[in-house]
């Protein structure tokens, strides 16, 4: 019995050893996929943000802008820049 148990185990190693390859065969394609995928979230994530930030500042500045024109347009119909009284007194 000895010798059928000693051919079992071995057998049975054998066996772990090839389970063991192709467990970190699967674990390297798992890693690599992670990564890949991690990586385009990670660009998404970046293109989110930057996106998010020039809209936010568009919107800012845009509302900025909006409030000078609109200033401009009335002290120019009042007639208090500069320009407006020269022409008033020409």
């Amino acid at each position: 019995m000895s010798i059928a148990s000693g051919i079992g185990h071995f057998f049975q190693s054998i066996i772990e050893v090839i389970q063991g390859i192709l467990g970190t065969i699967v674990n390297f394609f798992q890693f690599i996929l992670n990564s890949i995928i991690g990586l385009f979230q990670g660009f998404v994530n970046f293109v989110e943000g930057t996106l998010g930030f020039a809209i936010h500042n568009f919107f800012i500045l845009g509302t900025v802008a909006a409030a000078v024109f609109g200033y401009l347009l009335y002290s120019q119909r009042q007639g208090t820049t500069p320009v407006s009284r020269t022409i008033k007194n020409k």
